[in-house]
């Protein structure tokens, strides 16, 4: 949105982190994989940076109306490790329903790859309350995002095929114990979503499987809770960008207001 009254200030809504997900570890550029923070504006849209020191960047290049994931950082050229169509429609990269296309040296050329995805989902989800004593305490724990499923954030715990995952046909988030994301309908636990587009939502009823009754039985002391990384703090911004606060191109960055995608 830009004021009348301030025609070259310009306010945009994006989320503070993007999770950029869903690139197979046997395939080039799966380090395009991780956490990106919001630094500010590039190309006249929100740009996000790895806090990891890679400099990995996924920047907005408006002569093709694309996103890019650029290993080199903030560039002005079209050049990229993987783009996506913004379809003139996309304010920040955090887009579902756009489709990643992905760099292939041994092709020489930009490959499609469905699996990868941007996503403002929560880099965590924890479970807890489930009785140490009762069925089907394992589905406490926490969860990282391992990509999409069925169009939602996918979830699974590290070192365990337990998984958390949306089942569209019934609206519903569901762990499963055995199976992880191939499990169909069947459910150790689930929670209708009625519009949740993460696991994480603390206003989620669980249903827990009890074998003795022969079907999932509420237990309102289970909780979700989404774990997002804290957005970056200014120095750390600028250190990111390699300027200082105080510097002769510390206004470049721009300014945005940090809020849900």
């Amino acid at each position: 949105v830009v004021r009348d009254d301030e025609p070259l200030l310009m306010t945009v809504v994006a989320p503070a982190v993007v999770e950029l997900s869903g690139r197979e570890a046997s395939k080039e550029n799966v380090i395009m994989n991780g956490t990106y923070h919001l630094l500010g504006l590039h190309g006249g849209r929100p740009a996000y940076m790895k806090a990891d020191g890679t400099r990995h960047a996924i920047r907005y290049w408006p002569k093709e109306d694309r996103w890019l994931v650029d290993f080199d950082g903030l560039q002005d050229r079209d050049i990229c490790n993987a783009y996506a169509e913004a379809h003139g429609n996309s304010e920040h990269p955090a887009d579902l329903g756009m489709v990643w296309s992905v760099w292939e040296s041994s092709r020489g050329r930009h490959m499609l790859d469905r699996l990868v995805r941007a996503l403002s989902s929560p880099h965590w989800v924890r479970i807890s309350g489930r009785g140490a004593d009762k069925e089907n305490a394992a589905i406490n724990g926490e969860y990282v995002l391992v990509g999409v499923v069925e169009g939602k954030a996918a979830y699974k715990k590290h070192g365990a095929n337990h998984a958390i995952r949306y089942w569209p046909a019934e609206d519903r988030w569901i762990i499963d114990l055995e199976r992880g994301f191939e499990g169909g309908d069947i459910a150790n636990a689930y929670a209708d979503a009625k519009g949740a587009d993460n696991p994480g939502c603390p206003v989620l009823v669980w249903h827990v499987w009890h074998t003795v009754e022969g079907r999932h039985v509420v237990d309102n002391e289970v909780s979700s809770q989404a774990l997002r990384y804290a957005p970056l703090e200014l120095p750390k911004l600028m250190d990111l960008v390699g300027l200082s606060p105080g510097g002769q191109n510390a206004s470049s960055n721009g300014s945005v207001a940090q809020g849900g995608g």
